[in-house]
């Protein structure tokens, strides 16, 4: 991801907290999942310049490149005694890295306006830097002073305080397909008919499928979203998404669109959606209409 950063010391601004949307941990690189059928962790590059290494330091691992920071994550396969595998320039070359220098699977900070950072955490504090509206910056931590009203984000090479707003927190609950990891039961509806299922294994089949999406942005499908999936999940939130009942991958949470189904794919090449509907033994969303399932 991006960050476009304009390293402003903009005293003249005024010393309102930022607004801004946090994206949780994602968990697992989906783009390149979907590309390459590989799960790797996704990872920031921390410092300026990175330096690869054909095998770990303790193999006599000799530097073969240089990473230069992005702001983008890369994709990590595996880490170990201080060094990380990594796949990198777009997945087509691997080398080992000073894991020291990765943010691993970070939430992001994703800037709704203008927003200043500060050395420390207090708006006292000297401005180090200044985020322009859209910037995604990955949090590095959060100052726990029992309000957590601050997070540390990552600024190429360094690092910064942005103080949260009570809008911010909020933020955090809002919806990601990450959410969805461990769902205990659910109950698929449609048209007034209703089926549940609590058999983990298929929950975990479930769970794999619906976070394993695409997040379209905003309500962009023409599908009908006829059913609804009511998720009671491990940790005891109770999340209801639409479900397009066509041919369409997707579902529908709070006025915004995603494609699930990314790594399954149906003998003609295209997503495959009747895996949800085996979830609940049916082979077509009629199977639902019948007695047995009334």
């Amino acid at each position: 991801m991006k960050m476009l950063i304009a390293l402003l010391l903009l005293l003249t601004l005024p010393l309102s907290s930022a607004q801004a949307t946090i994206l949780p941990a994602a968990g697992v690189d989906e783009g390149f999942a979907a590309r390459t059928g590989i799960a790797c962790t996704p990872a920031v590059i921390l410092c300026e310049n990175l330096s690869v290494y054909d095998a770990r330091g303790d193999q006599g691992g000799k530097k073969v490149d240089t990473l230069h920071y992005s702001g983008q994550t890369i994709p990590v396969i595996e880490s170990w005694d201080g060094y990380a595998l990594i796949y990198y320039a777009d997945g087509t070359k691997t080398g080992w890295v000073h894991s020291e220098y990765l943010l691993f699977d970070p939430a992001w900070y994703v800037c709704d306006q203008g927003t200043p950072v500060y050395a420390y955490p207090d708006t006292m504090a000297p401005r180090v830097g200044y985020l322009a509206t859209g910037t995604e910056a990955p949090i590095i931590t959060e100052y726990d002073d029992g309000r957590k009203e601050w997070v540390c984000v990552s600024l190429r090479g360094a690092s910064g305080w942005i103080r949260k707003t009570a809008r911010d927190t909020e933020a955090q609950t809002r919806f990601h397909p990450t959410m969805l990891a461990e769902i205990e039961s659910a109950v698929l509806t449609w048209r007034g008919e209703a089926i549940f299922s609590n058999v983990q294994e298929r929950m975990a089949t479930l769970s794999t499928l619906l976070t394993h999406a695409s997040d379209l942005g905003a309500e962009v499908s023409g599908c009908p979203f006829e059913a609804t999936l009511k998720l009671y999940l491990k940790d005891g939130r109770v999340i209801t998404i639409g479900v397009a009942t066509d041919s369409c991958c997707i579902y529908r949470v709070d006025g915004r669109d995603y494609e699930y189904a990314l790594d399954m794919v149906s003998w003609d090449g295209s997503m495959d959606n009747t895996v949800l509907l085996e979830v609940f033994d049916l082979n077509s969303w009629e199977d639902l209409l019948l007695p047995a399932n009334g």
